[in-house]
């Protein structure tokens, strides 16, 4: 993609000068940026510009990019392709999107993307400008806004829930009983927990309040696949079991 050149004025003392910032030095400035800096076209989909930095990040060179259509979803790990597919879809929000990208040599990194959509005049999103950066892995420190257990991601901070890059979409109570039950895998859960923290009581009664939600969340979890992610512990509660 070329970049127009750029005209700037420059005071000097008491003198007025005028110089050119060409396109080949607006393209050097922007190479030699840490950040990703990128454009990308969605009808029809490919990269329409990505700087060299992607080089640094990746170990994939522009012109690779370039020629897979495919790419800004070959770079994504695949559990977390859901997000990035939402984004190319309906444009971005204010809060930026942090994701997974599987450098050439098979390691991980994380990435926030800070996105603005592109409309045309028809109000059609045409592209998705953005910055990716690399950033410190969100699933640690003592306050983490997401949790990955297996194919599972849970973005605490947005409410969201994908499940092998499929969002899965839960009640307010069904993603605090998430929550609950991933925060030490393999714990089990006792149904007066999950009474107390879920509705404030410790009243388990025939314990079929708390069954129906667990069935519920299992089914919505495990949709399609063999795998049982929650276990119940007969006469005890229940645990989450990673898989994927």
């Amino acid at each position: 993609m070329r970049a127009p050149p750029v005209r700037q004025r420059v005071r000097g003392h008491g003198a007025r000068s005028e110089r050119t910032f060409a396109a080949g030095d607006l393209r050097q400035l922007i190479d030699r940026a840490p950040d990703v800096v990128f454009r990308y076209g969605v009808r029809p989909p490919s990269f329409e510009f990505v700087s060299g930095a992607v080089t640094r990040l990746t170990g994939y060179e522009p012109e690779e990019l370039y020629a897979d259509p495919a790419a800004a979803l070959t770079l994504v790990h695949h559990d977390d392709r859901g997000v990035v597919q939402e984004m190319l879809g309906g444009g971005s929000g204010e809060v930026p999107t942090v994701v997974r990208w599987v450098r050439k040599d098979g390691t991980v990194a994380w990435v926030e993307q800070r996105n603005t959509a592109v409309y045309n005049q028809a109000g059609e999103l045409v592209a998705v400008e953005g910055i990716a950066r690399e950033v410190g892995d969100p699933t640690l420190g003592s306050m983490p806004h997401v949790r990955v257990l297996g194919d599972i991601r849970i973005d605490l901070d947005r409410g969201r829930l994908l499940v092998a890059g499929r969002e899965v979409h839960l009640t307010p109570s069904e993603f605090r009983l998430m929550i609950l039950l991933t925060a030490q895998p393999g714990r089990t859960i006792t149904r007066e927990t999950i009474m107390g923290v879920l509705w404030n009581s410790s009243h388990v009664g025939a314990g079929r309040t708390c069954e129906v939600h667990v069935s519920k969340l299992r089914r919505k979890i495990d949709r399609g696949s063999e795998a049982r992610r929650i276990e119940t512990i007969r006469g005890k509660g229940y645990r989450f079991i990673p898989t994927g």
